[in-house]
């Protein structure tokens, strides 16, 4: 789900909650602790996302830097904590622009070719558990962002990655 459909779906669930409520709605939000609850999970939802923008315009070396880290993150988390994070940073990548998305695309699927095999599999699992779960049209988006991340590679390379996640995302 990306950021928009999931602060939206958040808001909905609160619309609900502050219906039966006769107070005024910051009443509520201070009252309500499902809706306070719901105000942390959209106020984390808008950091990630902001901060994925932000890496998106940021030099290469900074978005490997970056990325490099959360793989390492990610790779040292319990698997819940693992693909809760994973999805989380994907989905804030679905709300960039497509140019932005695929720079940050282009840097992950660089930097998951340079990982060990054991962290690789680990994490492309994951990632597959969570692309699984998308809409078409966000499976689509991945795509063309991946044709665009490989294109520069030698054939083989090119070739196998493409196949790697032409599975994952089917």
């Amino acid at each position: 789900m990306i950021a928009e459909e999931k602060l939206e779906k958040l808001a909905k669930a609160c619309e609900e909650c502050i219906g039966n409520d006769s107070g005024s709605i910051e009443d509520h939000f201070e009252q309500c602790p499902v809706c306070k609850l719901y105000k942390e999970q959209a106020e984390t939802v808008n950091c990630i996302t902001e901060t994925i923008r932000q890496l998106a315009s940021r030099s290469e070396e900074e978005k490997c830097d970056a990325i490099c880290k959360n793989l390492d993150e990610f790779y040292s988390m319990p698997d819940d904590k693992r693909l809760e994070a994973i999805s989380e940073m994907l989905d804030a990548e679905g709300g960039l622009s497509e140019e932005d998305m695929f720079k940050i695309v282009t840097t992950r699927i660089d930097l998951l070719t340079k990982l060990p095999k054991e962290k690789r599999v680990l994490l492309m699992e994951t990632l597959e558990k969570v692309m699984s779960q998308w809409p078409e049209d966000r499976k689509m988006l991945e795509k063309r962002a991946i044709m665009n991340a490989t294109q520069d590679y030698f054939l083989l390379k090119k070739t196998l990655l493409r196949r790697m996640f032409k599975k994952m995302l089917s």
